[in-house]
């Protein structure tokens, strides 16, 4: 047992290296994708054990519609969300070999109260999900980790990963459309704005310690209560 299972974790660390790589979207493999904070994803693995898992000690196997075929064992947490090509239709077969690990597919938990190899099979619906509360458009999106494309990132001085920070943002491009957000956690730490538009951000503080970061300015970390404000961003 401990040989087959240190197998299986060899297996899995490789398959990670591969992964971080980049996505797997070619001619002859699924189109996926395992990243541990992407802008958006379909499938979330968990363990109850950890939030931040070394080994979810389990199998999955992803086939899209053109029947490719993708599987992954003993994973890290390095591939706790997957993001599938939407054009086509996937089903996943899992089995379990820890009692308290699972997944979440469009707000719904599979798992986290399982017996020793129970597996099943199903389609998954492929309702993209986004960070915190933030909704999917293609002019804002949200990340929990840099990247080279975004332009805003929340600090909170009290705290690298916050549950919620303490303010009111609203995003205004020239074309008028309006986004506004609060209270939201560290998953949307990073803000990508679409730079073909001009931005207004109009922003209020109600925590002394938070505020945010532009083109290497800080603002806030040291406001009074409700401290306002707005930047240009172009």
């Amino acid at each position: 047992m401990t040989n087959t299972k240190s197998a299986a974790v060899l297996f899995g660390l490789i398959f990670i290296t591969s992964s971080l790589a980049g996505c797997l979207f070619d001619e002859d493999r699924p189109a996926i994708e395992f990243s541990e904070c992407p802008s958006f994803w379909h499938v979330e693995f968990f363990d109850l054990s950890a939030d931040r898992f070394s080994s979810w000690d389990g199998i999955v196997e992803f086939t899209d519609s053109n029947g490719n075929t993708e599987k992954i064992e003993f994973f890290s947490n390095n591939m706790r969300y997957v993001t599938l090509d939407d054009s086509l239709e996937w089903t996943m077969t899992y089995t379990f070999y820890e009692d308290d690990i699972g997944f979440i597919i469009a707000g719904e938990r599979y798992g986290g109260n399982n017996f020793d190899g129970q597996t099943g099979t199903i389609e998954v619906d492929l309702e993209r999900t986004y960070p915190g509360d933030s909704e999917g458009n293609g002019q804002i999106s949200f990340s929990a980790c840099a990247d080279s494309d975004y332009q805003i990132e929340f600090i909170d001085m009290s705290a690298d990963e916050f549950s919620s920070w303490g303010g009111v943002v609203e995003f205004t491009n020239s074309d008028g459309d309006t986004y506004s957000y609060e209270g939201f956690s560290s998953d949307m730490k990073y803000v990508s704005l679409d730079m073909s538009l001009d931005w207004v951000m109009k922003y209020t503080f109600y925590e002394e310690d938070i505020g945010f970061i532009y083109e290497d300015r800080v603002y806030g970390t040291d406001n009074s209560y409700e401290e306002s404000g707005e930047i240009q961003i172009n």
